[in-house]
């Protein structure tokens, strides 16, 4: 189990070197290869680009057109060539907005991002007159697009982020692997045969694999982080409320589940998309804390690979060797969390599906039939629209009782420690839940900030943790993030390397 090394990203003068070879850029016509015009630059013409820009992360890629070494044209339509030379291997990108992007260069992007490629989850967000499918069938087969753009993405441009395509996603934004029907699975660029995670594994992939430096996606109970984790990536659920989010596909949320924010290969871009999205401040350093591991699942009771487990002790020497506090410790209320809320947990999801088939009627104009979605999600939303309304009050109410007391354990304590994923990315084909475990599942309820953090490869495979911190932490954790990344330096694929 190395730690991250081998063929580790560039860092520093290495990610801002000037690109030569200004003839690898192919300028894009604007053609949509899904009415089947050619590719927007072929495999040929990108090699040269994939190996200087494919690694250069947002900051870096600002800094290159900021002083003009690179246009923002320049970085869009290399960002193209690659999704065209890299995508179908990968099955992350399922949407080409190359349109939209060349009337946002046209336009002329200005912020601290200006001209910085980056991808977006077809979930909650929408870019008026661009496709909105969340992975369905039925919105796929209507060619169903979006009639206003949502706050957040204006947000993204206006921090001068230029929106390429949209990513793939399970069916209605619903699991922690992303495998769709209708849309077909996204790869690992790890390991082609595993899973990217999911909701998020398309964004999460296509990071990973260089297509773009950044990548937004969403996350309710893990889908965040636990494609982060498969992926070996950045990324933070930030404080509820901190971010503007909505859930995928109109899903009712009255916990307040669903957070949105992106995905990086370093923590530098997490901080200043922080930083300029909330107006926040990440301190230089985190104070001295008391930090609790979780090597172990009390959650579920299930086991937990080594490789998993050992990535929550290397983090914790480092941690003890920059000062911290450091011991073996979790909530109490995390001890078989889970056993007395499946009933609970079964009632809120399903009518929580029941919210996303109205949601859907509403776009189509019509009735949702068997057929439109999936079986399972099928299911769900015939069960869901049998949930009385007392039904749902006490579900909701089980769920914020076992959540909301393990508040009480960072009265004492700064930071909790555990395993993101319980063992390293699956293969594709196999159930995702008894896969995935439920390490993320309580926060999303507490609403705190969490990370994943990238620490270890084993067998070629990135292994993640989880950081949780107290409500409005989230520089904390940022400011941790930074000595981590100074550990453990995040991979590439083997691929790239």
């Amino acid at each position: 189990m190395p730690p991250f090394g081998a063929g580790a990203r560039p860092t520093g003068s290495a990610r801002r070197r000037r690109v030569p070879g200004r003839e690898g850029f192919v300028p894009h016509t604007g053609a949509n290869r899904s009415r089947g015009h050619d590719p927007l630059i072929g495999p040929s013409s990108v090699t040269g680009v994939i190996d200087e820009l494919a690694w250069v992360d947002a900051v870096g890629t600002a800094e290159l057109i900021a002083t003009g070494q690179l246009s923002a044209g320049e970085a869009t339509h290399a960002a193209l060539g690659r999704v065209a030379a890299l995508n179908p291997a990968v099955n992350a990108v399922i949407a080409d907005l190359s349109d939209h992007a060349e009337r946002v260069l046209a336009d002329g992007p200005s912020g601290p991002f200006a001209g910085v490629p980056m991808l977006l989850k077809d979930a909650g967000q929408e870019i008026a007159r661009t496709p909105h499918w969340v992975g369905t069938p039925v919105l796929h087969r209507c060619g169903a697009t979006s009639t206003e753009t949502t706050p957040l993405v204006s947000a993204f441009e206006r921090l001068g982020f230029v929106i390429i395509g949209k990513t793939n996603l399970p069916e209605l934004s619903s699991g922690s692997t992303t495998e769709p029907a209708e849309f077909g699975p996204t790869h690992n660029p790890f390991d082609p045969e595993r899973t990217a995670g999911g909701s998020s594994g398309g964004s999460a992939a296509a990071v990973a694999a260089g297509m773009v430096p950044i990548a937004h996606g969403g996350d309710a109970t893990g889908s965040l982080r636990f494609p982060a984790a498969a992926c070996g990536l950045f990324t933070l659920v930030p404080t509820r409320g901190t971010v503007a989010a909505l859930p995928a596909a109109g899903m009712a949320d009255p916990c307040g589940l669903w957070s949105e924010f992106v995905l990086t290969r370093t923590v530098r871009d997490l901080v200043a998309s922080f930083e300029h999205l909330t107006g926040g401040r990440v301190p230089a350093r985190s104070p001295r804390l008391r930090v609790g591991l979780l090597v172990d699942d009390p959650l579920l009771g299930w086991p937990v690979h080594a490789d998993c487990a050992e990535a929550v002790r290397r983090v914790g020497s480092v941690l003890e060797s920059l000062g911290h506090h450091v011991g073996l410790a979790h909530p109490a209320g995390l001890d078989g969390f889970f056993a007395p809320l499946w009933p609970a947990m079964g009632v809120f999801g399903c009518w929580g599906r029941a919210t996303q088939a109205d949601w859907i009627e509403r776009r189509i104009g019509r009735p949702v039939v068997e057929g439109d979605l999936s079986a399972r999600s099928w299911e769900q939303v015939q069960r869901g629209r049998r949930v009385a309304e007392d039904e749902l009050g006490a579900a909701v109410d089980a769920l914020r009782s076992a959540t909301l007391p393990l508040l009480g354990w960072w009265q004492d304590h700064d930071l909790l420690v555990t395993p993101t994923l319980r063992q390293p990315p699956w293969p594709i084909g196999e159930p995702d839940g008894p896969n995935s475990g439920g390490f993320p599942f309580p926060f999303s309820y507490t609403g705190q900030p969490t990370m994943n953090v990238p620490v270890l490869m084993a067998n070629g495979l990135p292994i993640g943790v989880q950081t949780v911190g107290a409500p409005g932490s989230d520089g904390m954790l940022l400011a941790l993030a930074r000595r981590l990344e100074e550990a453990f330096q995040a991979p590439r694929p083997p691929s790239s390397s």
